[in-house]
């Protein structure tokens, strides 16, 4: 069943957006058997919410027998960034500059390199992480002029409004494309649009992104239990 999902989506990918944007599996909630069986099926990008369960999951023999490259896309808090980089590749959910000190400080410890995006809160919903767009500017400013050895910016992030007026979403992400652009912009190596989910990744590819998150579509329902 994971398979044939996988499969689904990646040809509606290839048709919205002519092989311009990667497919991230995203894992959370569901058992390592699952991940393994998306590997199996050739998946080796995914995104986990939570640092200790990203882990756990990604340290099992299940799943290591295969590649695949982990992306932490959840809020961050400092005291998980040592879990975090014990398998992740990059932190998609940065929008303080204290986690991101923090995550310089962990990778210095332990000579690793890790990439970043920048959250951004396009909806403007309190319940959301993420730096809102009128201070983006300024928080691109303070993460370049730190001079992180261990931690490079690799481009932006954002979860689309909770809505299922599409025209909101779209407005949502082009909002995003354009701060994306902006930072292009400002410096090198940006090239990384990550917004769509299951419900709305084929307005997010419509807008530029170029890396869709989706887990339900790929896994089935999932079970908060």
């Amino acid at each position: 069943m994971i398979g044939e999902n996988l499969k689904k989506i990646y040809t509606e990918i290839e048709e919205y957006s002519h092989g311009k944007t990667k497919l991230m599996a995203v894992s959370k909630t569901y058992p390592a058997e699952a991940v393994r069986e998306a590997q199996d099926a050739g998946q080796i990008l995914f995104g986990e919410n939570r640092a200790i369960e990203a882990r756990d999951k990604f340290q099992n023999e299940i799943v290591t027998a295969l590649p695949f490259d982990l992306h932490i896309i959840g809020h961050l808090q400092r005291n998980k960034v040592k879990d975090a980089i014990k398998v992740a590749s990059m932190i998609e959910s940065i929008d303080k500059l204290e986690t991101l000190q923090e995550l310089e400080k962990q990778c210095a410890k332990v000579n690793k390199k890790i990439e970043y995006l920048i959250e951004i809160n396009s909806s403007l919903e309190e319940q959301k992480s993420g730096v809102y767009p009128p201070q983006f500017e300024e928080f691109v400013e303070q993460v370049l002029n730190a001079g992180f050895s261990f931690c490079k910016l690799r481009g932006v992030m954002t979860v689309g409004p909770l809505t299922d007026d599409a025209q909101k979403i779209r407005n949502a992400f082009a909002g995003v494309r354009r701060q994306f652009e902006l930072l292009q912009k400002t410096t090198t190596d940006i090239d990384i649009l990550s917004m769509g989910m299951s419900s709305d990744y084929r307005i997010a590819i419509d807008e530029g992104s170029t890396q869709v998150r989706v887990g339900s579509a790929i896994f089935g329902r999932r079970n908060y239990n």
